[in-house]
């Protein structure tokens, strides 16, 4: 069984990520707990005040109320609608917390510890100065489990995650983010491309390092596809960016351990081109 923590909320993109994690629970037994989050200090165009209502905590309180009850018929809803595999293989559970969003994630992960954060983003409609101060970003940089963000038009389809792209530099760290992506995957016949890219000709350490990583995959996944290989471009955005659209990558996968890898992924030109408008999700492991 995998556990899985989807923050919600009602937007569209948070349904999204929701709707990615029940259908992963159609392949993969499941334990999905919804978090949401009711911040602890609201601004007055948030509420709905009545005329000559002083008692702003009653209100606030019927507010999160509201929302608690409003929730859990979205669990309801959601377990109404599961399929024969999906009400044998998931387990629902909720958190309702009052407090930031970025902090009551990152609190509940290290508590559940979690196999994979799935988070949604609403990425077509963020400029990039927002994307970077986002709670997905922060969530990103600050946790210690894998995080799965998943863009607001991406569709998922189960039978069609067929290619699986891993920027690696086949350091000791992508060993441990191998091994977790194999056994998230394990059900599907996806082909993984363990992918290096170098802004120069590989040099004879950059192929030793990528040999020793396939023998190791060769030796150790004999039941799953997984290709290395290092590529050559002098733009690091543009190179990856041709990868991606000549291999048909369904989802993009790296470990954060390096900044200047994610903070190439952030750039604004791969972010809208990648991550927004093709719609690729992006998960992300950590050291």
């Amino acid at each position: 069984m995998i556990r899985i923590l989807v923050p919600i909320d009602f937007s569209d993109y948070a349904f999204n990520a929701l709707n990615y994690a029940v259908k992963l629970g159609e392949e993969i037994p499941s334990e999905i707990t919804l978090a949401h989050c009711f911040p602890e200090i609201l601004d007055e165009g948030d509420l709905e005040v009545p005329e000559g209502t002083n008692d702003m905590g009653k209100i606030i309180q019927q507010k999160r109320e509201s929302e608690r009850i409003a929730i859990e018929d979205i669990i309801e809803k959601t377990k109404a609608g599961f399929n024969k595999s999906q009400r044998k293989n998931i387990t629902l559970k909720l958190f309702f917390e009052i407090g930031y969003a970025e902090d009551i994630i990152l609190k509940l992960s290290s508590e559940l510890s979690p196999d994979v954060i799935v988070m949604g983003t609403k990425s077509k409609s963020e400029t990039i100065k927002e994307l970077l101060g986002s709670v997905t970003s922060d969530v990103i940089r600050k946790a210690q489990v894998p995080v799965l963000t998943i863009p607001t038009e991406s569709n998922i389809d189960l039978n069609r995650i067929n290619n699986i792209l891993f920027i690696t530099d086949f350091s000791d760290t992508d060993y441990k983010s191998l091994h977790k992506l194999v056994l998230l995957i394990s059900p599907f016949n996806t082909l993984i491309h363990c992918i290096k890219v170098n802004a120069s000709t590989p040099d004879k350490w950059d192929k030793d390092k990528m040999s020793k990583f396939s023998e190791y995959c060769a030796s150790t996944y004999r039941n799953h596809r997984i290709e290395t290989g290092i590529l050559y471009g002098e733009n690091f955005i543009n190179t990856l960016d041709k990868f991606i659209k000549d291999n048909s990558i369904d989802i993009i996968t790296m470990t954060r351990k390096k900044r200047y890898i994610i903070s190439s992924l952030f750039h604004p030109s791969i972010t809208r081109k990648i991550l927004f408008h093709t719609n690729i999700p992006l998960l992300v492991f950590h050291n």
